[in-house]
């Protein structure tokens, strides 16, 4: 989001968070590698044209926390292909809703969900924080990550070398300095 880029500390955020959870997104790249190996490839392609911070392995081109909120049934329509998510917190509940599907699936700390976001509707039920406060001082309750990749941005880095993004700001720069 923009709003992360607007101090210095917002921008040093944005690349903590990839450094610091690289064995995690390895892993997920691996659930993905195996579950989706044709949409693995143009996502991993995708990724290696328009990464821009270092330390993140892919293939996911954007990543999502959403920080204790309610998840309404809905379809991510702009995203392509597979979407990852997890979560972790301290609660009760949160069963994850595909109801297009009529299918409720456990969904606790640490529980991995692949599927296509675009087109399956998707909900989390209702959880219910517990009791407490961690040794951060943070608050029970249930943390979401989503790792995806929005459709447009697959289709335009179609073609693109490795590094094309960070190597021409975008498009911004030309290419034959």
């Amino acid at each position: 989001s923009k709003d992360m880029l607007h101090t210095s500390s917002g921008n040093q955020a944005v690349e903590w968070y990839p450094q610091h959870t690289v064995e995690l997104a390895i892993a997920l790249e691996a659930m993905f590698k195996i579950s989706f190996p044709d949409y693995y490839k143009i996502y991993k392609k995708a990724f290696k044209a328009g990464q821009w911070i270092q330390a993140d392995p892919g293939p996911w081109l954007g990543h999502a926390i959403v920080w204790k909120l309610q998840v309404l049934p809905h379809r991510d329509g702009l995203d392509a292909g597979p979407t990852a998510i997890f979560n972790f917190g301290w609660y009760e509940g949160g069963e994850a809703y595909f109801t297009d599907l009529k299918l409720k699936f456990k969904y606790g700390p640490g529980d991995v969900i692949t599927f296509l976001s675009g087109d399956l509707y998707h909900g989390i039920g209702e959880r219910k924080p517990l009791q407490g406060v961690d040794s951060y001082n943070i608050t029970p309750g249930r943390i979401g990550n989503v790792f995806f990749s929005p459709a447009k941005s697959v289709e335009f880095l179609k073609g693109h070398k490795e590094g094309w993004f960070k190597s021409t700001m975008g498009g911004q720069l030309p290419t034959n300095l």
